[in-house]
């Protein structure tokens, strides 16, 4: 008399399910970063179906007979954690095949040409200060192209138009523009102008208000034209990878470029060129244990000289500008933490008044609340010292605490409407206050 034994029968079904699942949603992140973590966290979901497996097959092996047939076939060995590690080793293999499968066929067809799409409304508050512009806004229409070269060359060109803010001038920008190669999952080298790698909202989200949770990024991480205090573009060399440890998967970023000039109180990337011979070079290092599914614990250091004028310019000044902080993210099926801290150690060169400490921070949570609705607030805080000409020559370079709050409705998987609220209390004399309502509606493509 044979038993059927139905493990080896499930145990195939339920795997081949999760890999479907792995493989069937489209990439939703604006470059290969994104696309790569949108893939791992399919394959933890795909981990999850395995370790139930297991359990599953246990409990069947239990049940079994203690007296089965000689005849029936032999009992298939114990799953360890080796085997599971080699199963997400192979499907993390098959996933990299496909994405360079896939842009090959599109390859074919032409260049791939990705893209976001903003609109938004915002009013100011009756007893807000005067200070940028109420009603309706187009907000950035950005393409960017993801070119293949061949399996290890690649490449990346992001174009960004939009309205600035206050003046309500049309710019245009060359946001990213990078060329790579990538030796192996341990080590791609870029060329060309990147979003500096520092913190996680500045290389996760880039240019897409539909990929990130909140209408705006953080006042002091906002790009440089927007009112942020930080190089978020670095024009150079970067280098980059991942790796697998005991402990969990550790990434890495390492950067050099050309140092930033702050001109008419504005920092400028240096796309042409420095004309001060400055060097920007920073790192930024994380880990994901395995232990806590979601969790990422990060490293993160800069440091560059800079000099300028102010808004008006009448003011000159020299600074080397370096930080060191850390971040955090975590994120599981309804909740969402993001945390960045930088920690400045500004020498003032011109000035002669030695290192000058100043420290930004932003925590962010959000949590859905069900049937595509998210709620998230946010606290940020800048303590910045104005005897710093660093942050003197900028024009966005005071102190100040903002609390916003809002939520997010997701109409499909490629677009969102979103209502904020944001109440900011500048350090200047007075205590400067601005309280905003807006709206918006954002697609990617």
């Amino acid at each position: 008399m044979f038993i059927t034994h139905p493990v080896p029968t499930l145990q195939r079904t339920l795997l081949a399910l999760s890999l479907a699942v792995a493989f069937a949603t489209p990439a939703l992140a604006a470059d290969d970063d994104a696309r790569i973590n949108a893939l791992e966290r399919k394959l933890e979901q795909s981990l999850s179906v395995i370790q139930k497996l297991q359990d599953r097959v246990a409990e069947l092996e239990q049940r079994a007979p203690a007296t089965a047939s000689a005849s029936a076939p032999p009992a298939a060995p114990a799953t360890t954690a080796a085997d599971t590690a080699a199963r997400v080793e192979a499907v993390e293999r098959q996933v990299n095949d496909l994405a360079v499968a896939s842009t090959r066929q599109q390859q074919d067809g032409g260049v791939p040409v990705h893209g976001f799409m903003d609109v938004m409304y915002q009013q100011r508050g009756n007893n807000s200060v005067p200070s940028g512009r109420n009603g309706t806004r187009v907000g950035t229409m950005d393409l960017y192209l993801t070119p293949q070269i061949s399996d290890r060359v690649k490449a990346l060109a992001e174009i960004d138009w939009e309205y600035n803010l206050d003046s309500g001038q049309l710019g245009t920008d060359v946001e990213r523009m990078q060329l790579g190669y990538t030796y192996s999952d341990a080590l791609t080298l870029w060329a060309g102008r990147f979003h500096t790698p520092y913190g996680y909202w500045n290389t996760a989200y880039h240019h897409g208000a539909q990929l990130q949770t909140s209408i705006l990024r953080p006042n002091f991480i906002a790009f440089e034209d927007s009112g942020g205090i930080l190089p978020a573009h670095t024009v150079g060399l970067w280098a980059t990878g991942r790796t697998s440890t005991a402990a969990g998967k550790f990434e890495y970023d390492v950067y050099a470029g050309n140092g930033d000039q702050v001109s008419n109180g504005i920092l400028d990337f240096q796309g042409g060129g420095g004309f001060h011979n400055s060097l920007e070079s920073g790192f930024r290092a994380s880990l994901s244990p395995d232990a806590v599914p979601g969790l990422t614990l990060g490293l993160h250091g800069l440091r560059e000289g800079v000099t300028g004028t102010d808004i008006t310019g009448t003011q000159q000044g020299t600074a080397e500008m370096q930080f060191l902080g850390g971040y955090v993210y975590f994120e599981n099926d309804n909740w969402e933490l993001i945390s960045e801290y930088y920690n400045f150690r500004d020498k003032d060169v011109s000035g002669g008044k030695g290192i000058l400490g100043s420290w930004a921070s932003y925590a962010q949570l959000s949590r859905v609340l069900g049937n595509q609705l998210t709620g998230y607030v946010r606290w940020e805080r800048a303590a910045l010292n104005q005897g710093d000409p660093y942050f003197s020559l900028q024009e966005y370079g005071s102190s100040y605490s903002q609390v916003t709050a809002g939520v997010r409705y997701d109409l499909d998987p490629r677009s969102a409407v979103k209502v904020q609220f944001d109440h900011n209390r500048s350090d200047l004399v007075g205590g400067v206050i601005q309280n905003w309502v807006r709206l918006q509606y954002a697609v990617r493509f």
